[in-house]
């Protein structure tokens, strides 16, 4: 039995229903995610059925990203609650989550997994709004679900354009969609090139070699193929050669990660840019850890994002540079707190999904209190209402929204939007925010220096 299942067995529930009004109270061990069950912690015990706002998380829940998600959602929950929730008429609300599995992370999608899931906690389970969405393939079918039912969907992991596009080419069946975090796969990408022309200057600088070869090493999934294409059309723009560029199964082993490994190697790349979002992350850094080969890594890897990560690979994702959307830095002042209260709570540093779900849950508490509806439709113009000049200030950022209904991505002045941070694992297991040379983000934030692996740099 693994580690995940057995979690998920030893998950303790205490089941409170409050006679006469059917809300069911559960204390959630961090570890697991019962599916099905509505929550509502730190409503008051005699609070009517009817006062209960449910908000439903769509996502893998037995992997990474759905637990994220899952816990932001809870603490933002229980916090809101203990404040008092919020008021409607005169009337005070507090907030329920309950979760649905989509199954979105196994290797062999069903997308039929997804689809019943949005089926069950719009019908069967009475979420009045939807948080969530990882895979894109998968996102794209359930969404439609969601957007029959006229239900506001703030999307908290899923980065491809297409979403947000669609609110564009047809708004009004697509208005309900609101992209939370990441920043779409276009900003994404462009945030990595520029970070990766700003780490081949300062590389340049630092070794007195000239710094002109990368590879790229991605998943082979939907949302990394215009990524790589932007990396391969526009890092030549820079004066960066893409020598080697791999888009492996998710399915492949260690010893497939050995073998681009010694391709890159091969091909004398200095800069190694990886696209990955799941547990090929692991497999990828044992395996430079072990071949040694004379590069740098940096760029996208999910689960390089946990605190986890260096005990999971035993330290060999020292020297790995990865593009985070946040750690304890000063992004916002409600960063830090947030980021120690996950902490405390849960004993573990918060994946991007959980910032995100954490942010929704008080946008959509925001923009009911502003807008004094519970109706999707209403709420539209009062979450339109968040932009560039009217942000609201979360864990992840200040968060504006665009016409799209994307996030704005970028900083003026001391006022730091939706940007990613480029993140270093360090010796002992402590990550820390590098400089972008304010090509992202602004010096800051930042809290140390790049450290380069001590093998070297291909000529």
């Amino acid at each position: 039995m693994d580690t995940r299942t057995k979690q998920m067995l030893a998950v303790l529930l205490v089941i409170v229903v409050v006679a006469g009004v059917g809300v069911v109270f559960i204390m959630l061990p961090p570890a697991g995610v019962p599916i099905g069950q509505l929550f509502t912690p730190g409503a008051p015990a005699n609070t009517p059925a009817e006062n209960i706002i449910i908000v439903g998380i769509l996502d893998p829940m037995t992997d990474i990203q759905g637990i994220g998600a899952w816990q932001g959602a809870y603490m933002a929950c229980e916090e809101l609650n203990l404040a008092g929730g919020v008021t409607v008429d005169g009337e005070d609300y507090y907030f329920g989550v309950i979760a649905e599995d989509t199954s979105e992370s196994e290797a062999s999608l069903d997308l039929t997994k997804g689809t019943a899931a949005a089926t069950k906690i719009i019908e069967e389970d009475g979420a009045q709004f939807i948080i969530g969405g990882f895979r894109s393939e998968a996102l794209l079918a359930y969404q439609e679900i969601v957007m029959d039912n006229e239900m506001l969907l703030f999307g908290t992991g899923a980065s491809t354009d297409i979403f947000c596009q669609n609110v564009l080419d047809n708004y009004d069946r697509y208005k309900y969609f609101f992209r939370v975090i990441p920043i779409n796969s276009t900003s994404l990408a462009s945030s990595l090139l520029r970070y990766i022309a700003y780490l081949d200057g300062y590389l340049t600088a630092v070794t007195g070699q000239n710094i002109t070869k990368v590879a790229v090493i991605r998943e082979d999934l939907t949302w990394t193929e215009g990524m790589g294409a932007f990396l391969d059309g526009y890092l030549p723009l820079y004066g960066l050669e893409v020598v080697e560029h791999i888009a492996y199964p998710i399915t492949a082993d260690a010893a497939a990660f050995a073998t681009y490994w010694q391709q890159i190697d091969d091909a004398g790349a200095q800069i190694t840019v990886p696209v990955i979002s799941a547990q090929g992350g692991i497999l990828m850094t044992t395996q430079y850890q072990q071949l040694q080969p004379k590069c740098i890594m940096a760029g996208i890897d999910v689960m390089g994002q946990l605190d986890t990560y260096w005990t999971q690979t035993a330290g060999a994702c020292q020297y790995e540079v990865v593009l985070q959307s946040t750690i304890r830095t000063n992004k916002t002042t409600r960063t830090i707190p947030a980021w120690d209260a996950f902490l405390a709570k849960y004993g573990q540093e918060p994946i991007y999904n959980a910032i995100g779900s954490y942010d929704a849950m008080y946008i959509l508490a925001q923009a009911i209190e502003d807008g004094q509806t519970f109706n999707s439709t209403e709420l539209i113009p009062v979450l339109e209402e968040i932009d560039v000049n009217n942000p609201f200030e979360g864990f992840a950022g200040n968060i504006a929204f665009l016409d799209s209904h994307d996030v704005f991505e970028g900083y003026i002045g001391d006022t730091i939007y939706s940007v990613v941070l480029f993140t270093q694992w360090q010796a002992g297991g402590v990550k820390e925010a590098l400089s972008s040379g304010g090509y992202i983000y602004p010096d800051s934030v930042v809290t140390a220096q790049l450290v380069l692996p001590p093998w070297g740099i291909n000529p």
